[in-house]
């Protein structure tokens, strides 16, 4: 897996890194109303749109563009075009067995699809991402992703802008939380290597959605998150959750350590969680 490229360009949103398990849903602050979605349903739904390792792992290289097995855990199948053209690739990443768990933690059921118009570093290159009986740590994914290379800025380094619509995380009891968002990535260290460790991302952008109480709710990243390769959650950066009813409630990341730690403030109160 070393010899793949995994693009960072985690999140918009976010939060999108807060990535909890929907098993550990818990009141870290209290709220001004009573409410069934916590922060933690939050940080589900955007750590679930934000993980890319999965439709990311043979965009990297040419040579790494061909159906294998990668692990005893999934596999990818790639189509092959009738006019032998390499672009636009088509792929699927396919969870054996039924339930796949990788090194983050993070345990994954279902089949993801990928469509590359170009060489993911080519300005202009698109790439989509759609969900078949996907469910990301117990939770059925669905919606549609996309990832436009939006080429150099004006500091050389390279830019990408995601989106993620008509995006829902249902839990197994059948309540569910949707999501919309735009996010912009920009690489800002390690671009100019070719080894995968010393690339770190900025990411910005916002969303909006429907929690599970029915309330539409906005996250807007209010600081940049910072992103290392190798560190699962941001190692820096500030979220905003604004939902009708409820308190505001802020996210901080750090000041960035490569740990699962952030500060949760709600109504002028501050917590420290672990993730």
């Amino acid at each position: 897996m070393k010899n793949f490229k995994v693009i960072l360009f985690v999140l918009f949103i976010a939060v999108a890194a807060v990535g909890l398990n929907s098993c550990n849903k818990n009141d870290a602050v209290s709220e001004s109303e009573p409410t069934n979605t916590t922060f933690t349903d939050y940080a589900n739904i955007v750590t679930s749109f934000a993980s890319d390792f999965d439709d990311e792992l043979i965009s990297g290289e040419v040579s790494d563009l061909k159906s294998a097995s990668l692990t005893t855990c999934f596999n990818v199948k790639v189509d092959k075009n009738a006019d032998g053209a390499f672009y636009t690739r088509v792929w699927t990443v396919d969870y054996l067995g039924g339930t796949c768990t990788l090194f983050s933690g993070n345990i994954k059921v279902g089949k993801i699809h990928v469509s590359l118009s170009d060489f993911w570093k080519n300005e202009g290159s698109l790439k989509t991402v759609t969900f078949e009986d996907y469910y990301f740590n117990g939770n059925k994914m669905e919606g549609v992703k996309t990832i436009l290379n939006t080429g150099l800025n004006e500091k050389g380094d390279l830019t990408f802008t995601k989106t993620v619509s008509d995006a829902s995380l249902t839990y197994p009891d059948g309540s569910f939380i949707s999501w919309e968002c735009k996010k912009y990535s920009e690489l800002i260290a390690g671009g100019s290597t070719i080894v995968f460790a010393d690339d770190v991302w900025s990411v910005t952008g916002s969303g909006t959605g429907v929690n599970l109480d029915s309330k539409k709710y906005t996250l807007t990243i209010t600081s940049p998150l910072i992103y290392k390769n190798g560190c699962f959650y941001p190692v820096s950066g500030v979220v905003e959750i604004n939902t009708e009813g409820v308190d505001k409630q802020t996210i901080d990341y750090g000041n960035g350590e490569c740990d699962n730690i952030v500060t949760i403030t709600v109504g002028g109160v501050s917590q420290e969680v672990k993730l």
